[in-house]
């Protein structure tokens, strides 16, 4: 059997597996020399704006559209559109063509995680909830689900978060990856639990984030279920791929 390749452009053998699909030779993909190297030539800076580790309470009833509405965000449309085509044909980072082969990469996968829970993508309560492909976009949850629709349709551009975020819980370095990216702005889709319901190490990975962060809690998440329950109805999750 060929030896799966890092996706991040360094050649090598992937030996770590990420939510996204893709396999790096490293833990993190910002210790690949294939990526450090495309950084470093894209010249790209950090993301800017007004750090701010928590935004919630919207009053509106309706979910805010941000006012760069339209406008490329982090990554541009031709880098989008081949992430899309890759997750759908790609074996080595994205859903593989046959069902046999599928099987076998979710498995290479799942052992890759066991053997290292702090590898990148890897998040407490990841198991849980109505997972899927919608579009091209990877849901790990019936809210995210809801979350997707309503943007795509609604023309809000955003992409599925590939970067991982160290923070440090009891003198050890983790990783912290937020569900999605709005601009320059991370979206994290928590759930039922509010921020003073959460488990210490999920505040603390939440305080050290330095990037502009929101939280959708249950509150915030109710106009994006109601708007997909209101078109297609309870049972919203058959939309999947």
């Amino acid at each position: 059997m060929m030896p799966i390749i890092c996706s991040f452009g360094c050649g090598k053998e992937a030996k770590f597996f990420f939510k996204s699909g893709k396999g790096c030779c490293e833990k993190s993909p910002n210790s690949c020399e294939g990526k450090r190297k495309k950084d470093s030539e894209k010249k790209k800076g950090k993301f800017k704006g007004t750090p701010a580790w928590l935004m919630t309470g919207y009053k509106t009833t309706l979910p805010i559209i941000p006012w760069n509405k339209g406008k490329k965000g982090v990554y541009s449309d031709e880098y989008r559109k081949k992430i899309s085509d890759a997750l759908k044909g790609r074996k080595d980072i994205g859903k593989a063509l046959t069902e046999e082969k599928e099987l076998e990469r979710k498995k290479k996968i799942s052992e890759s995680m066991k053997k290292n829970p702090l590898s990148g993508g890897l998040r407490k309560g990841s198991g849980r909830g109505k997972k899927g492909w919608y579009k091209g976009y990877w849901c790990d949850s019936s809210w995210e689900l809801a979350w997707v629709i309503y943007n795509i349709e609604n023309g809000i551009k955003f992409e599925r978060n590939q970067l991982g975020f160290e923070y440090e819980y009891k003198n050890q370095k983790r990783k912290y990856h937020p569900d999605f990216i709005v601009s320059d702005t991370f979206y994290e889709i928590k759930g039922r639990r509010s921020f003073e319901k959460m488990d210490e190490e999920n505040k603390e990975k939440i305080r050290q984030f330095k990037n502009n962060l929101v939280i959708l809690y249950e509150k915030q998440m109710k106009p994006y279920i109601n708007y997909v329950i209101d078109k297609y109805g309870k049972d919203f999750i058959k939309l999947y791929e």
